[in-house]
C-alpha cells in the first residue's frame, strides 16, 4: 500500500522532435512527461493501467496546471518526480516536479487532477482496492 505523498521518479531524455524553433522543449510536451511519470508511479505499485481499463475504471485528466521555470533542451536528461497530492471520493491530484538531471535545476512543476469514471464516462467512487493504493 502506498502512502499519500510517496514519490516515484521517471527519467527521460528530450528528443529533437519535442523542441521548438528556439531549441527548447515545446510547452505542450510537459503534459506528456507528467503522464509518463504518472504511469511509472502506477507501475511501481504493481498497477497496469490496462487492468483498470478492463475493470471499467478510466482516469481522464479534468484539470492541469504547469509552471515553467527554466528551459530544457534537446538531449537534456530530465527527471520527473510524481506523487499523489490529494485524493477525494472521485478524483486524484498528482503533483510533479521536473528537474534537469545534470545540475538538479528545476525546469517545470505542476499538477493534474484525474477523475474516476466508468465505461459510461460518469463519475464513480474509487473501488476500495484503488482507494487503498492511492492512499485514501
Amino acid at each position: 500500500m502506498s502512502e499519500l505523498g510517496e514519490v516515484t521518479r521517471h527519467r527521460l531524455v528530450v528528443r529533437f522532435v519535442e523542441t521548438d524553433l528556439m531549441g527548447i522543449v515545446h510547452h505542450s510536451n510537459y503534459l506528456q512527461y507528467f503522464e509518463a511519470a504518472r504511469v511509472e508511479w502506477l507501475k511501481a505499485r504493481g498497477v497496469s493501467y490496462d487492468d483498470w481499463v478492463r475493470a471499467g475504471i478510466h482516469l481522464p485528466v479534468v484539470d492541469a496546471r504547469l509552471r515553467y521555470q527554466r528551459p530544457a533542451r534537446f538531449d537534456d536528461a530530465l527527471v520527473v518526480a510524481a506523487r499523489v497530492a490529494e485524493v477525494t471520493r472521485v478524483t486524484v491530484r498528482f503533483s510533479y516536479e521536473i528537474t534537469r538531471e545534470a545540475d538538479g535545476v528545476a525546469v517545470c512543476d505542476g499538477e493534474t487532477r484525474l477523475a474516476c469514471v466508468g465505461q459510461d464516462m460518469r463519475p464513480r467512487r474509487w473501488p476500495a482496492e484503488v482507494a487503498r493504493l492511492l492512499g485514501s
